[in-house]
């Protein structure tokens, strides 16, 4: 196995260079990391239980060699998680399998834990957003506004950010994944924020859409479609119910209103370790969810030349509905001048 993030599920090492070979049959598993690592490793993995044995390395290069001594038949690779030179490289002294690994599916229902590590970080994007708010955005820069969040977020105890913070205002709000610029925040913007935390690898997804000063009419009714469709989302959201028919209850409000065009993408997505995990909340996800699994719910509407609106929460799905963990107010407004509120 070659993705951290499932090395770290497995065996509670959270370093960016290892590699992981479990021996089905036998049931052992063993942690490849160089010397940099190996103490951290050793540390990780008692402190997490892990039944596994780490294996210290000169490089990542050398991991070929120990599996020499190690794989006895077919070796099993996962074919998307690793690059062609490296499947040639394993293809040429193995007899390599296809192994398309359930990680993904067992990773789906969270324990408690880990959604403690998410409620954390859910709280720690909370206040930092809130703080930056009322702190006035006006006058500010996308890219200004960004680094704030990042920083409150950081200063209140996260280990990084989830994703790249996204802060677009006016027409940028458009594009639902516009990278923050220089453009400067004026009155009578709306602001999308689409920001999370993480705590522990595991991360928070939060969208707000702040509105600064008097908007136009026009992107008002868009705000209160996108809200109102985003509470229909997260209503409908309970175990049982299939990802589609979360995302085809939003997209119900959208047909409503002859706007289903400008929701772009789908109503959400699993969350943990990755910032996208299964299921997909869209059209054609025919999973079906399970309580303690950790979803999004974040419908949009972007139209050119006026801007965008996305509300996101991220939810516990349970027997009879879903918990909220991202407690920020949906109406979050701000000064239209710069001020201290």
């Amino acid at each position: 196995m070659t993705r951290t993030e499932d090395i770290r599920w497995l065996t509670g090492f959270s370093g960016s260079t290892s590699r992981c070979l479990v021996q089905r049959e036998k049931k052992r598993g063993f942690l490849f990391v160089d010397p940099r690592y190996l103490e951290r490793a050793r540390r990780e993995v008692a402190q997490c239980g892990a039944d596994i044995d780490v294996v210290c390395i000169a490089s990542i290069s050398e991991i070929v060699d120990r599996l020499k001594d190690l794989v006895d038949g077919a070796l099993g690779v996962n074919p998307r998680h690793v690059t062609a030179a490296y499947m040639r490289e394993l293809s040429s002294i193995f007899s390599v399998e296809d192994e398309q690994d359930h990680l993904d599916t067992l990773r789906r229902v969270k324990d408690v834990h880990e959604i403690a590590m998410m409620e954390r970080a859910a709280h720690i994007a909370d206040a930092a957003l809130q703080s930056v708010v009322a702190d006035g955005v006006v006058g500010k820069t996308e890219k200004q506004v960004r680094n704030q969040l990042e920083y409150f977020m950081r200063m209140s105890g996260a280990d990084g950010v989830s994703f790249p913070t996204i802060v677009a205002t006016g027409e940028n709000g458009a594009m639902p994944h516009h990278e923050p610029s220089d453009a400067v925040i004026e009155s009578g913007h709306g602001v999308v924020i689409d920001m999370g935390a993480e705590v522990g690898g595991y991360r928070s997804d939060m969208t707000r859409t702040v509105l600064v000063g008097k908007v136009s009419e026009e992107y008002r009714t868009m705000y209160e479609l996108v809200k109102r469709a985003q509470q229909v989302g997260v209503d409908t959201v309970r175990a049982g119910v299939e990802g589609s028919q979360v995302d085809g209850a939003v997209r119900a409000v959208f047909a409503d209103a002859q706007c289903e065009h400008e929701f772009t993408h789908g109503t959400g997505h699993g969350i943990g370790l990755y910032i996208h995990e299964v299921p997909i909340l869209s059209p054609r996800c025919s999973e079906v969810l399970q309580a303690g699994e950790v979803v999004t719910v974040e419908p949009g509407l972007y139209r050119g030349g006026v801007g965008g609106v996305r509300i996101e929460d991220q939810v516990v799905v349970t027997d009879t509905g879903c918990r909220t963990l991202t407690l920020t107010p949906k109406e979050l407004s701000c000064p239209q001048s710069p001020q201290m509120i």
